[in-house]
């Protein structure tokens, strides 16, 4: 009996000791999320940028020329208030600029068709005939409906966000105020990236490369139509 309990002491402890200094598999592994993270790590904590990504919009991407919008999510896990500058360091990018909430179209006032007659709505047609016996009808009403300017666009405003100590920024169309790119240089598709800097002031910056987002579904193949015959 007592050798059988030593036994199976050594037993537990050899297999215990396989265990020791191995790091388990889960322990490195990345959550399968797309975009762009990164840290920033302060003197009093730390100021994150999570899965930024620029939006899918279709399989051929963008043209150059056109905007693209921006996912991002800020966090601020400091003990102070922190503005954020957000710029694009490559050259064929175009800029960036913080969209949605107030900055869309402001339009001007509503249009009104204003009809001015100049003298009254009912044609003064005057009784006496002249002499010749034809009565002189004289309308006068002129109906001028005034134009109305088109709307205008308010200027793009500076990608700067201010962020208070512990709370965060979700910058998504859904949210209203998101980040775009303006005026893209170069086409951006789908596999491309976008090299944006995040700078938090006092020299805390953080350097990403953002991607081009994927759909969350597979898009339509297109078939070819098969005549009778070729079936």
């Amino acid at each position: 009996m007592t050798l059988l309990a030593g036994a199976a002491a050594a037993a537990t402890l050899l297999v215990s000791g396989c265990g020791v200094g191995q790091i388990a598999e889960t322990a490195e592994k990345v959550a399968a999320v797309p975009g762009a993270s990164g840290d920033v790590t302060t003197e009093d904590g730390i100021l994150s940028v999570r899965n930024a990504v620029v939006v899918y919009d279709n399989p051929e991407g963008y043209e150059a020329g056109d905007n693209a919008p921006l996912d991002v999510r800020i966090f601020n896990e400091t003990q102070r208030a922190v503005t954020v500058t957000i710029t694009v360091a490559s050259e064929d990018a175009g800029s960036v600029a913080l969209a949605g909430g107030d900055e869309e179209e402001e339009p001007s006032p509503s249009p009104s068709e204003s009809v001015s007659p100049s003298a009254s709505a009912s044609p003064s047609a005057s009784a006496s005939p002249s002499a010749s016996g034809s009565p002189s009808p004289s309308p006068s009403a002129s109906a001028s409906p005034s134009a109305s300017p088109s709307p205008t666009a308010r200027p793009a405003r500076p990608a700067t966000i201010e962020i208070a100590a512990g709370q965060f920024a979700v910058l998504t169309e859904a949210a209203g105020e998101y980040l775009r790119l303006v005026d893209l240089k170069q086409p951006l598709k789908p596999g491309m990236n976008v090299d944006l800097v995040f700078d938090f002031g006092n020299g805390r910056t953080l350097d990403l490369s953002v991607p081009v987002g994927i759909p969350l579904s597979p898009a339509a193949r297109e078939h070819a139509e098969v005549s009778e015959e070729e079936h």
